[in-house]
């Protein structure tokens, strides 16, 4: 498993958000075949990945190692500073709620989802902490942008060999 500052994509990605969330999708397949849930997330700056995150729960034993958590400790990390505005977060599965704290509290201006979580997401269930503006003491919530390559984000999920 690599370190946590290795990247775990060495060669550059398409600059597109199709090219960013299959990133993601790659990350999620990793997640899968090492026996975690299939989550995959990126962290993108000017057009360039500054985070990568794949769950690791199982793996660790860590209840909080979420893809997405992942991802915004490695730009936190590698961009020396708490606040990631202007950044964008990829996942290929809609954030829990847990990670939609984390992703608000980072102030990330953009979230693209793939694959809707309505039970638990921090979007689509009724417990909407991405987009609730009215939360004490925290900036505007992300753009939220669902749907991104929908199909191709659920492949991790079915069976494998």
């Amino acid at each position: 498993m690599p370190d946590e500052t290795e990247s775990l994509n060495p060669e550059p990605v398409a600059e597109t958000d199709a090219g960013f969330m299959r990133m993601a999708i790659r990350l999620a397949f990793l997640a899968r075949d090492r026996g975690d849930t299939p989550v995959g997330s990126v962290v993108v700056r000017d057009g360039r990945i500054v985070g990568e995150g794949i769950e690791a729960v199982k793996a660790e034993n860590d209840l909080t190692a979420h893809a997405e958590i992942r991802a915004v400790q490695d730009a936190c990390r590698r961009l020396g500073t708490l606040h990631l505005t202007g950044c964008t977060l990829f996942t290929n599965v809609e954030p829990c709620l847990m990670c939609s704290f984390v992703i608000r509290s980072a102030r990330i201006s953009k979230v693209v989802i793939g694959r809707p979580v309505p039970h638990i997401g921090g979007f689509s269930s009724k417990y909407s902490i991405l987009t609730d503006p009215g939360i004490p003491g925290w900036s505007p919530p992300p753009l939220i942008v669902t749907g991104l390559l929908e199909e191709e984000c659920s492949a991790p999920f079915t069976a494998h060999n």
